[in-house]
């Protein structure tokens, strides 16, 4: 008896599945998506965003199956990103041979996680006050405990997220405590805002290489090393920040003004320094002005240094100024407010006097008074026709005179002049907005040690174009 084979076509079918290897997380943990499709003709959408949260990494993996000469795709797309909140993966369209497959939503349930009690890692966090104004400093610090006899191969520790604060690390150390090794990170944090906050927990990622067999059948003795990780979750800090009075600063400041000359001639530079020290919140600084009358000021950029003193935020801020007057002025006081969390003190530079030698005074000299011309009878007319023409010859002769005189033109003195002598000569014209730049330039050339281009061509063209010179 014949047996009948009969040959059926084996019919490969399109279909689309995703998961994700964890649906319950802490903040910032990781999860992968994955959307495996299989077909011919696959396109995944762009997926650049998971609810609010931006895809940090993605990986891509395909495999082709041919059976009875039919030829079919596997394609794998992983994307993995860390939430911090609870949040559902949206539906996703995967297109496969002509048809549109959607994807199941899937809920990633975030929650808080409570200290960790592993008897080999301990993770903390805590402040030296809770209880704060705006501006008022505070150290937070960081430990990380590990037994001494652990050998991990990675250690990741997060960093606690310090919106609405200044945050600066400024130590960090390692020690041993007992039976532990200790990595100690301090940070000053200064309060920007009014409020209660909460500042952790955050967690530590700690590796570890284990042994893995890729191939599960005892006839290959094959292994190989991946790392494993072990979470550790510290405590959290609540910090509460409150107001200070309105228009301070919080710290404790003195304020001085210097001058490098009380006394000067008309047009001659002056730098005045403004020098402000103390603790105290030097982020919330503003930016310092003179009022100063009868005068041009050139401010040059404040200069900030800050170190960490006592656990406070201390410092200095400089500030210098270069002004320029034909008058006698005044630099009149600069205050602000400093609260040092009992009470306000006004902070106050003194008043400064310049006196500018050869200021302009009122003078009679150019007033002419009307001379009555008093013509007699028996005035010989011939003497009068006399005087008017060698008064005409006068008059051309001085004026030839002054014409040909030596006396170097304001052209002639650009040419000569170097930087300084420059800056002066200029300085009656700094009414236009060509010659007010190239006064900035020449000034921090002098004052600043800068080394901007000055073309004299440039300044001589506008010159002979404000004096209508040909």
């Amino acid at each position: 008896m014949k047996k009948l084979i009969l040959l059926l076509p084996i019919i490969l079918l399109a279909f689309v599945n995703v998961t994700v290897n964890k649906k319950n997380v802490y903040p910032g943990e990781e999860v992968v998506l994955t959307i495996e499709a299989t077909g011919n003709d696959i396109r995944f959408p762009n997926i650049t965003k998971i609810g609010n949260f931006s895809v940090q990494g993605n990986a891509v993996t395909q495999n082709i199956t041919i059976l009875n000469g039919v030829m079919q795709k596997k394609v794998t797309k992983s994307y993995i990103f860390f939430p911090t909140k609870t949040v559902t993966v949206p539906s996703f369209e995967i297109y496969v041979d002509g048809k549109t497959y959607k994807t199941e939503p899937i809920k990633i349930v975030v929650t808080k996680p409570k200290q960790s009690h592993n008897p080999n890692y301990k993770l903390q966090i805590g402040a030296n006050k809770t209880d704060v104004y705006i501006g008022e400093p505070i150290i937070f610090k960081i430990k990380y405990y590990q037994k001494a006899n652990q050998t991990p191969q990675s250690i990741e520790i997060q960093k606690p997220d310090f919106n609405d604060f200044f945050s600066r690390l400024f130590n960090k150390r390692e020690y041993q405590e007992g039976d532990f090794l200790v990595s100690e990170y301090d940070y000053l944090l200064i309060s920007q805002k009014s409020g209660n906050y909460q500042i952790g927990p955050i967690m530590a990622k700690i590796g570890y290489l284990t042994n893995t067999s890729p191939v599960n059948d005892p006839f290959f003795n094959i292994t190989a090393s991946t790392l494993k990780y072990i979470t550790v979750f510290s405590n959290s800090v609540k910090i509460t920040s409150k107001p200070i009075p309105q228009d301070s600063i919080y710290g404790k400041f003195k304020a001085s003004l210097s001058v490098d000359k009380t006394v000067a001639k008309a047009d001659t530079p002056i730098t005045a320094t403004l020098k402000i020290t103390g603790c105290g919140d030097f982020s919330d600084m503003p930016d310092f002005t003179l009022n100063v009358n009868n005068a041009t000021l050139y401010p040059q950029k404040p200069i900030l240094k800050t170190y960490i003193k006592h656990n406070s935020l201390c410092g200095e801020y400089i500030r210098k100024f270069t002004i320029v007057s034909d008058k006698d002025f005044t630099i009149k006081p600069l205050s602000f407010k400093a609260f040092d969390g009992k009470k306000v003190t006004l902070v106050k530079t003194a008043q400064i006097k310049i006196k500018i030698l050869g200021s302009p005074k009122k003078s009679t000299d150019n007033i002419v008074e009307p001379q009555k011309i008093i013509i007699k009878k028996s005035v010989n007319y011939i003497y009068i026709l006399l005087a008017f023409f060698v008064g005409l010859i006068i008059g051309f002769l001085s004026r030839y005179v002054k014409i040909t005189k030596n006396e170097p033109t304001i052209i002639q003195k650009i040419k000569k002049a170097n930087q300084k002598e420059l800056f002066n000569l200029l300085l009656p014209y700094s009414n236009d907005s060509r010659i007010e730049t190239i006064l900035k330039r020449l000034e921090r050339n002098i004052y600043n040690g800068e080394n901007n281009k000055i073309d004299k061509k440039e300044i001589i063209k506008i010159i002979k174009d404000l004096e209508n010179v040909t």
